[in-house]
């Protein structure tokens, strides 16, 4: 594990056949494996391939840990199952022997993930998050993280009837177009 506040890792894509009537093959991202700053050239390759299943080890992708986004991780590792969330896009030509998936994002926040699931062109990868990586993630958390306190804050007293703004309260406004003797719809 780096030391720093990023990491680097290749996702595992597998594709299995699909028992739906309108898909041949259904895809997931199963895994993912560290990859050395020198191996951060390597391509795509295939793992495995039978009949029913095919897996490949995607490209290396970093992984970076961002201040802005503390609140997400403390939220992930107090979780019940804290995970690292993956995002690909769809190539137009596959690679590697039918991988058809490229590495966009390797994200421990899952807000971020959040924000491509509305979308059909991703596949989402929510991968249970390794001891190794959570203690890395964890020592970053401690050495940035200040837990702020919820301070209520207190309003300030309103008197009603008091003049603000330069307009008068409507009692007044009411009292001075009584007694001027025009009607009540009007103000002026």
């Amino acid at each position: 594990m780096s030391d720093g506040s990023s990491i680097h890792l290749s996702l595992v894509y597998e594709r299995k056949a699909s028992s739906h009537p309108w898909l041949d093959w259904e895809w997931t991202v199963c895994g993912m494996m560290p990859v050395a700053e020198s191996d951060m050239n390597m391509a795509p390759r295939l793992l495995e391939r039978s009949d029913t299943l095919s897996r490949w080890l995607g490209e290396p992708s970093r992984l970076d840990l961002h201040r802005t986004d503390l609140e997400a991780y403390v939220y992930n590792l107090t979780s019940p199952q804290p995970s690292v969330y993956s995002v690909a896009h769809e190539l137009e030509e596959p690679v590697a022997d039918g991988l058809i998936w490229t590495t966009h994002l390797v994200t421990m926040s899952s807000y971020e993930a959040e924000e491509y699931m509305s979308g059909d062109d991703a596949l989402i990868g929510k991968l249970l998050m390794p001891q190794d990586v959570r203690e890395w993630l964890e020592a970053f958390v401690a050495l940035h993280y200040k837990d702020s306190k919820f301070k209520k804050r207190r309003r300030d007293k309103l008197d009603t009837e008091e003049y603000k703004f330069g307009q008068e309260s409507l009692v007044e406004l009411r009292r001075r177009m009584l007694a001027s003797g025009k009607p009540e719809g009007e103000l002026h």
